[in-house]
């Protein structure tokens, strides 16, 4: 969200709640300012503390006539979709997913105990959601995976336009031989696979990330070939992904991940799975090469690399993600949705 006031000249962003960093003002000159300061009512102090279910309500109880009635109110994420405009203020959405839990990633958790007890509840809310859904005039999606995704759901058109990557960051080191893996070791990581896949090749390969799955830890730390080097810094992140000779990425159905265009412009390949963005993003030979995320699959690309090598520069397919890009595309987008908005409702 701090990127999308950057790149409008914004310096107020609207919250629920105040935002808690891990280190002290990481978002420059953005200002955060708690609306539930602002919304009167008996129930507003109890959904204030019962979590993000709440926020529906909260959302729409927000009056923006306080804040001098925008001609734009641009939300991120699903449940400021919620919010209640004036009828001359154009509400557009940037949206990274509609809420998993309640579509795609449905069939996958309602199984578990969680799932079960929970099954009531999130029929409830899938149907509280969709029914805000004409609240939003426009969507923004973050890639094709999302835009798609809100077809799908909620019937409604996006335009894609990619979140910045601060590209000036990464630099190419060189290939000192090892292969990286920048990720939590968890599931959705698909990091078993991963480490399937280097058991017993003469390959090295350095995982960062913070520690999920303990059993992959110990395995990774009991081979000769795999180090498990923790949660890195943002140096450390830059100075790895610009040694290495390729970025192995498994993760599963990503919205939009980050890791495979941050290889890249590290001017290093990735071994992306072939789903979601990443799968959509890859051209094999040209800025990685794609497997289907089985050990068998990333053992045949690792060697496929290895044997054929790039015939394209991995860094010659990321200028699309540079703040300047979003920056302009943003501007351009929502200027031209309130000029249709304007002009459609002007005395003929």
């Amino acid at each position: 969200m701090t990127k999308l006031a950057e790149a409008l000249g914004k310096t107020t962003v609207y919250t629920v709640g105040d935002p808690e960093p891990d280190e002290t003002n990481p978002y420059g000159d953005i200002h955060f300012y708690d609306v539930t300061a602002d919304i009167s009512g008996i129930g507003t102090s109890f959904k204030r503390h019962f979590g993000r279910s709440a926020e529906y309500s909260l959302w729409e109880d927000v009056d923006w006539r306080i804040y001098g009635s925008p001609d734009v109110l641009i939300t991120s994420g699903s449940t400021p979709r919620a919010v209640i405009t004036p009828d001359t203020t154009l509400h557009v959405n940037y949206c990274h997913s509609p809420p998993r839990w309640f579509y795609d990633l449905y069939h996958d958790r309602k199984s578990s105990l969680l799932g079960q007890l929970a099954r009531p509840a999130v029929r409830y809310l899938r149907m509280r959601d969709s029914a805000l859904d004409d609240r939003v005039d426009h969507y923004l999606a973050n890639s094709p995976i999302i835009s798609r995704r809100l077809w799908k759901y909620y019937k409604r058109d996006a335009e894609v336009v990619y979140p910045p990557v601060k590209l000036n960051q990464y630099e190419n080191h060189g290939d000192e031989g090892f292969y990286f893996h920048l990720g939590r070791l968890d599931v959705e990581k698909g990091i078993k696979a991963v480490v399937d896949s280097f058991e017993g090749i003469n390959k090295r390969i350095v995982f960062a990330g913070g520690e999920g799955d303990a059993g992959v830890v110990d395995r990774i730390q009991a081979a000769e070939n795999m180090d498990y080097v923790g949660f890195v810094s943002e140096a450390e992140k830059y100075d790895l992904l610009g040694r290495c000779r390729a970025v192995v990425f498994n993760g599963r159905n990503e919205d939009f991940g980050i890791v495979p265009i941050e290889a890249n412009a590290s001017g290093k390949p990735c071994l992306a799975r072939d789903e979601g963005f990443p799968g959509l993003f890859i051209e094999d030979g040209i800025n990685g090469y794609s497997h289907n995320g089985s050990p068998p699959s990333i053992r045949s690309a690792i060697n496929q690399l290895e044997r054929e090598g790039l015939s394209g520069d991995p860094e010659s397919l990321i200028g699309q993600f540079s703040m300047a890009s979003f920056e302009d595309q943003l501007r351009a987008t929502v200027a031209e949705m309130l000029g249709s908005f304007q002009t459609q409702f002007k005395c003929q």
